[in-house]
């Protein structure tokens, strides 16, 4: 337990602060190239059967998931080029769009780590997820320069990323890195194959025996 539960007056306070961060960040126009088409294939390779969600909104991995088959929302805050299942929202009012429990699969791609809550943000996938759910996640390497980028609020070591997955349900499939940029060294990503594996948060205990599944 907290030793001072959040109330009501304090989640208030909270919805304050996210309209001032709104308010504050800077436009920026992001821009896609063929080498992040071939980042994303590393998703498309391992993506399940079924219904799901794009959280941070990938025009171009929406359009491939449903040439092959599977029935993709979009989500973000901007809207889509042309994806016709879109909601326009922050990731972290998802759960008001979807009932639990009912999807098989969620991607997201360079969006966690603009979470102000990343727990939170875990969870709220863990509760819209199937039974075994999967949840395809990529996040930049732990650098400085992606650390203090303007947007950046959670990017994080591998290893806090591993703790926040199981401490909110999760179990890790597969675990990789690559690059987004093959000309930029910076540019390398992590990414990970995640299944429900708890419907509860797993708050006890230190490091478990396994992390990734062998």
């Amino acid at each position: 337990m907290l030793d001072t539960p959040l109330t009501i007056p304090g989640l208030r306070h909270f919805e304050t602060f996210l309209h001032e961060l709104n308010t504050a960040l800077p436009e920026r126009g992001y821009r896609w190239s063929e080498a992040k088409e071939r980042s994303c294939t590393w998703m498309l390779d391992r993506v399940v059967e079924g219904r799901g969600v794009d959280v941070g909104g990938t025009d171009w991995l929406c359009e491939q998931l449903a040439r092959m088959g599977r029935e993709v929302t979009f989500y973000d805050v901007v809207l889509p080029q042309e994806h016709p299942l879109h909601v326009q929202d922050d990731m972290m009012n998802v759960l008001e769009h979807f009932a639990p429990g009912s999807l098989d699969f969620i991607t997201t791609r360079h969006t966690l780590e603009h979470s102000v809550a990343p727990l939170f943000q875990l969870w709220c996938y863990n509760r819209l997820l199937r039974p075994d759910g999967q949840l395809l996640v990529m996040v930049p390497v732990h650098a400085k320069e992606w650390v203090w980028f303007h947007t950046h609020w959670n990017c994080l070591p591998q290893e806090n990323w591993l703790m926040l997955f199981h401490r909110a349900g999760f179990r890790v499939e597969a675990a990789d890195a690559g690059s987004w940029n093959t000309g930029r060294d910076l540019f390398i990503e992590l990414r990970f194959d995640l299944r429900k594996e708890s419907e509860s948060m797993r708050l006890k205990g230190g490091f478990p025996s396994r992390l990734v599944r062998q």
